[in-house]
């Protein structure tokens, strides 16, 4: 089974076990903390998963580490993960079940690109205009590119929109480069005029 379909698997199980005990948004709020704390320290549950450690030990260590920290949802999920040899794809399913969570709330994410910061009333004005185009849920992130030279960027999910003046230039240069010239185009030139 491929990572992405274990990983929709599990987080789809644990999104609909949250919603049965009300929780949904608890257990959400956990998984961006495990993705944040694997981002931070990506061998935290390194040789967890190794034969000589035993599943046992391991999910007594997972209990040390989390138990009342995590919703219990979340906690089985990690005990699950250490039964099934399946503990290296918790990265996965947690960000696979926030992306489910925010989609279902309408949440979406979009990165605007830039060759200088946006001020804030510029990023009102996008935030508005990109709340028309794609619904209320709109969540805005800025990042500074100066090789952009000037315009932005926009990443939505797997939507990439170029309106850079770098584009604009690369194409013009293009088209210049690519432009076919008539063969006749240098005879017949006046006296003096290099051919």
């Amino acid at each position: 089974m491929a990572a992405g379909t274990v990983a929709a698997v599990y987080a789809q199980a644990l999104l609909e076990l949250a919603d049965e005990r009300g929780r949904r948004a608890d257990v959400v709020d956990d998984c961006r903390e495990l993705v944040e704390l694997l981002r931070q320290r990506p061998d935290l549950f390194a040789g967890m998963e190794d034969p000589k450690v035993g599943k046992v030990h391991a999910k007594d260590a997972l209990g040390v580490a989390f138990h009342g920290k995590i919703k219990q949802e979340t906690f089985d999920l990690l005990r699950l993960l250490v039964d099934r040899n399946r503990l290296r794809d918790l990265p996965a399913i947690a960000a696979e079940a926030i992306a489910r969570a925010e989609r279902a709330a309408g949440t979406v994410h979009v990165t605007a690109t830039t060759a200088e910061a946006l001020s804030s009333p510029a990023q009102a004005r996008l935030t508005d205009s990109l709340k028309r185009l794609l619904g209320q849920g709109v969540v805005l992130h800025t990042a500074v590119d100066p090789s952009l030279i000037g315009g932005l960027t926009l990443r939505v999910d797997d939507l990439f929109v170029d309106g850079s003046v770098r584009r604009q230039l690369a194409e013009m240069k293009s088209l210049i480069l690519n432009a076919p010239l008539r063969p006749d185009l240098w005879e017949g030139q006046p006296e003096g005029v290099p051919a």
